[in-house]
């Protein structure tokens, strides 16, 4: 497969979009864009730019594929714009079931009168020549219960190699979403991280560890050549201290944690404008080290926030 990186939030726009060729598909997958938030280190010049720039690449990725997929209806992930889908085959998430209400009204303002061969995806595999691509079943769009709604996972598969997308499971943040991905196998991992941007008040530091944890066992569990952290988590510049636990063991056991940004031999956008621009938000951090991870998640667990098998399981991991 050739794996081609149209839009990351580490180039510097809120996006996930890439595309792939199969050898008989061309895959687009989530051509969604949105400007970076204000604690996002550029000017709104610079963003306004790069946003521009993304989404002028995004039209024509959807416009050289004969397939497209959808994840969900979140702007970052699809451009509500009918003329990119029409007359191209489009996989997507049930506009329908395991939906929250904002997603369902752009779900049904993008499809009516779409001229397209629609399919819903959730939880469905579709063979098509020699390319095969399987869906999960509607996961969490972070923790179980969020507003935020769910997302489908695509797992696409061409001559034995395997590639797996999470679209946003937030770190992953549960345990069911991480066996899950553990037991897809995935060659190549694209996994959005979580959002630390928004950490202390909409994401507590007890579902950051949660995140780290898992981070850490899908590195343990899985033989991942391509380990691709990128999306959400590079919104903030403070990510590889506040994720230094997970990247401690990919180091220790040899294994990368890249950005897109890296894998296209550049510095992650967050990192360039800090230091170009100085920072915003944050002015001061410390990273969050195994002990500060172990006392958030001894908290939580006393406060029955947790169940006591995250502790045991760090003690075990970290």
């Amino acid at each position: 497969m050739d794996l081609r990186y149209v839009a990351f939030d580490s180039l510097g726009v809120k996006s996930s979009c890439f595309q792939i060729y199969t050898g008989d598909q061309i895959i687009t997958v989530d051509p969604g864009i949105a400007s970076e938030t204000g604690s996002f280190p550029l000017t709104v010049a610079e963003k306004i730019q790069l946003r521009n720039l993304y989404e002028e690449r995004i039209r024509k990725a959807c416009l050289d594929s004969d397939l497209i997929i959808l994840t969900h209806y979140h702007y970052d992930h699809h451009i509500p714009d009918k003329s990119l889908y029409e007359g191209k085959r489009v996989f997507l998430k049930d506009p329908y079931n395991f939906i929250n209400h904002s997603q369902k009204i752009r779900a049904q303002n993008l499809l009516e009168s779409l001229d397209a061969e629609i399919s819903i995806a959730d939880g469905r595999t579709f063979k098509i020549n020699s390319t095969e691509i399987s869906f999960s079943r509607p996961v969490w769009h972070g923790t179980e219960g969020t507003g935020l709604g769910y997302v489908i996972m695509v797992r696409i598969e061409h001559e034995g190699e395997t590639l797996l997308y999470t679209s946003d499971v937030d770190g992953p943040i549960l345990k069911k979403t991480t066996e899950s991905i553990i037991k897809s196998k995935p060659d190549i991992l694209i996994l959005d991280g979580p959002p630390t941007y928004i950490l202390g008040y909409i994401m507590s530091y007890y579902n950051l560890a949660c995140s780290i944890l898992n981070i850490i066992r899908i590195l343990k569990e899985t033989e991942t050549t391509l380990f691709i952290l990128d999306h959400h988590i590079v919104r903030d510049y403070r990510y590889r201290d506040l994720m230094i636990e997970a990247y401690k063991k990919a180091d220790s056991m040899g294994r990368h944690l890249y950005t897109v940004a890296e894998l296209l031999g550049r510095k992650p956008m967050v990192l360039e404008g800090y230091l170009r621009n100085g920072p915003t938000k944050w002015k001061v951090w410390k990273r969050f080290r195994k002990s500060d991870m172990l006392n958030v998640l001894a908290n939580a667990v006393e406060n029955k926030l947790l169940e006591g098998s995250w502790l045991r399981e760090a003690r075990l991991l970290l």
